[in-house]
């Protein structure tokens, strides 16, 4: 009989009512509930409860709100109509040695963050005149920024983006401008390429330029051809 076992059978009733505080002790569920095991310091720094049941903000079928517990965290624990053999984790804490991925010094209370154990962030920031929400890695170097203020989302990559669709791609701008800018630019398609300008098409090459079609080549234009500052060679 453990430390937990004595205090159960000595106890009242089994019953503990009221809340206390746990360390998580192990999060791996044989059953996959979604459950954990704490330590109590003021029993024993070695015994583990029994299975305690995580309250979250959504529980359903295959659907909800998942966000365990680490080991070593400290969370509040309640029991069941004050019985011990069924506890339940009702949230966890912050302390002296762990504390918030932010502060709120200024006393604005503007930020609402949720932080992963590696450092993938998700920032909802409700300051005034710079609304935004940020969602980056935890190298900061990969992150998407939504600027709620501007009307403007910015993604920044360290390396590649690949955006990959079995449907169509639509880039639109209605009433501006779609720039790209790189080292080299290549397109391809598997069937038919068409460009169209409602108004000038400008194409500049500072070296050579070059069109190659291995069943013909037509230019139509309805006020001539013109060229200039060069010579036309014909093979």
């Amino acid at each position: 009989m453990n430390g937990l076992d004595i205090l159960i059978s000595n106890n009242q009733n089994n019953h503990f009512y009221g809340v206390t505080v746990g360390i998580v002790t192990n999060n791996k569920d044989p059953q996959k509930l979604g459950r954990i095991k704490v330590k109590f310091p003021w029993l024993s720094l070695e015994e583990e409860s029994y299975w305690a049941r995580v309250v979250t903000l959504m529980a359903g079928n295959d659907r909800g709100l998942y966000f365990l517990p680490e080991v070593d965290d400290e969370v509040l624990v309640a029991f069941e109509q004050g019985d011990m053999n069924f506890p339940y984790i009702l949230g966890a804490l912050w302390n002296g040695k762990d504390k918030p991925p932010i502060t709120n010094e200024d006393g604005e209370n503007n930020q609402r963050v949720i932080k992963s154990r590696s450092g993938h962030m998700i920032v909802l920031d409700d300051t005034d005149g710079k609304e935004q929400i940020i969602i980056q890695d935890k190298t900061g170097k990969n992150k998407i920024v939504i600027n709620s203020k501007e009307n403007k989302m910015n993604i920044q990559v360290e390396k590649d983006l690949t955006i990959e669709t079995k449907g169509k791609i639509t880039l639109k701008s209605s009433d501006d401008d779609i720039s790209i800018e790189c080292k080299n630019l290549r397109i391809k398609t598997k069937q038919n390429y068409q460009l169209e300008a409602g108004a000038n098409c400008t194409i500049k090459a500072k070296s050579k330029y070059e069109l190659e079609a291995q069943s013909g080549l037509g230019i139509k234009c309805a006020a001539g051809v013109k060229i200039n500052d060069g010579s036309l060679e014909v093979m």
